[in-house]
This record gives structure tokens, C-alpha cells and sequence, in this order.
């Protein structure tokens, strides 16, 4: 999860971030199948961004604000790991019911 984290904090948040995200995310279930749940909700947050802004302008403002959006919850999230089920079971509530922008 941190190196996914990582990678994400050196990204400018244009569209094609959002879909390597999505083929990070997908390939890290394999090796962390505890963390499935939250990589697919994650996956399909910036699926979704990808497809309201798809041939569509995206301004700086958005991509900014949709990448601090989506770190947030991957901080969250990394640090969630040894959390108590119900803190965990909240912010996948939450990333549920999010969208980016």
C-alpha cells in the first residue's frame, strides 16, 4: 500500500494518472488479498473521474483538488491497515460514497 502511496505522491494528477492508479491498484490485490475491498473501491473512485472527464477539459484545479482527494484516502487507508474493524469498515463507507470531484 505505501509504495502505491508513493507512487501516487509524485504523479500530477492528469488523467492518465488515475488510470495507471486503476492498474496499480487492480495488480496489488493479487499480493495483498486482505486489502481487496478497499484497492476495488479505490479503483473504481478513479475510474469514475476518469470517465466524467473523459474527452472532456479538466482544469488544474479539479486535477489538483481530485489528487489530494484520492491520497488522502490512500494515506488514510495505509494507516487504517492496523486499525479497528470498525474504523476500517468507516472509510471504505466513506470511499464508497465519495466521488473526486
Amino acid at each position: 500500500m505505501n509504495e502505491l502511496l508513493n507512487w501516487l505522491l509524485q504523479q500530477k494528477g492528469s488523467l492518465r494518472t488515475y488510470v495507471e492508479f486503476q492498474d496499480r491498484a487492480l495488480a496489488l490485490r493479487v499480493d495483498a488479498p486482505e486489502q481487496a475491498a478497499l484497492l476495488r473501491l479505490l479503483t473504481d473512485l478513479a475510474g469514475r473521474f476518469v470517465e466524467a472527464y473523459d474527452r472532456q477539459p479538466l482544469s488544474a484545479g479539479i486535477a489538483a483538488q481530485a489528487l489530494d482527494r484520492l491520497t488522502d484516502f490512500l494515506r488514510r487507508a495505509a494507516g487504517e491497515s492496523a486499525a479497528d474493524p470498525a474504523s476500517q469498515l468507516a472509510l471504505l463507507n466513506e470511499i464508497g460514497a465519495s466521488e473526486l470531484a
